[in-house]
C-alpha cells in the first residue's frame, strides 16, 4: 500500500502530471513486479526506479522503494485473516533515496529501517523528506 498526505491531488487531470502520478504508477508497478519477473515481494525487499535509479518524478529525488510494515495504519489494517490457515500480510512501499538504496544493500534492511525509525520517517510520502544517509561526497583533486 502506499500512504498518500491530505494534500494529495488524486483527480484524474492532476494525474496528467508525473509530480501527481509517481506514487500510484510506483503502485500498479510493484503489484506487477512478480508476475514479469516470476518472483515475489516481502519484507524487507527494495526496488530501485530502473538501472541505475532515476527519479519518480521531477519534483523529487527518491528513486527507489523497501517494503515494509505501515505505521500509520491501524494495527487491524496490517493483515487479513482468509481461515485459519491462511492470512494475508499487508506491507507499505516506502520511497527512498539512492543513498539510501546503496545503504540497505551494504548494511541490511535492519540498519536502514532503524535509521528510518530514528529520523521519524514513516510510510506517508513526503516527496522532499531529507535522507537518513549521508550521499557519497565526491572529492576532486588537483
Amino acid at each position: 500500500m502506499v500512504t498518500l498526505p491530505s494534500f494529495w491531488r488524486m483527480d484524474m487531470e492532476s494525474f496528467q502530471d508525473e509530480k501527481w502520478y509517481w506514487p500510484l504508477r510506483l503502485l500498479k508497478g510493484m503489484a506487477l513486479f512478480p508476475h514479469k519477473h516470476s518472483t515475489w515481494l516481502g519484507f524487507g525487499h527494495s526496488v530501485p526506479n530502473a538501472n541505475p535509479p532515476k527519479s519518480y518524478s521531477r519534483d523529487t529525488h527518491l528513486c527507489g522503494v523497501i517494503l515494509l510494515p505501515s505505521v500509520t495504519a491501524p494495527q487491524s489494517f496490517l493483515s487479513l485473516k482468509i481461515s485459519p490457515e491462511k492470512r494475508i500480510g499487508f506491507l507499505s512501499l516506502y520511497p527512498l533515496y539512492r543513498e539510501e538504496l546503496e545503504f540497505k544493500l551494504k548494511a541490511g534492511t535492519d540498519k536502514l529501517g532503524d535509521r528510518l525509525f530514528e529520523a521519524g520517517v514513516t510510510d506517508l510520502i513526503d516527496p522532499q523528506r531529507k535522507s537518513v544517509v549521508q550521499p557519497k561526497k565526491k572529492f576532486w583533486l588537483f
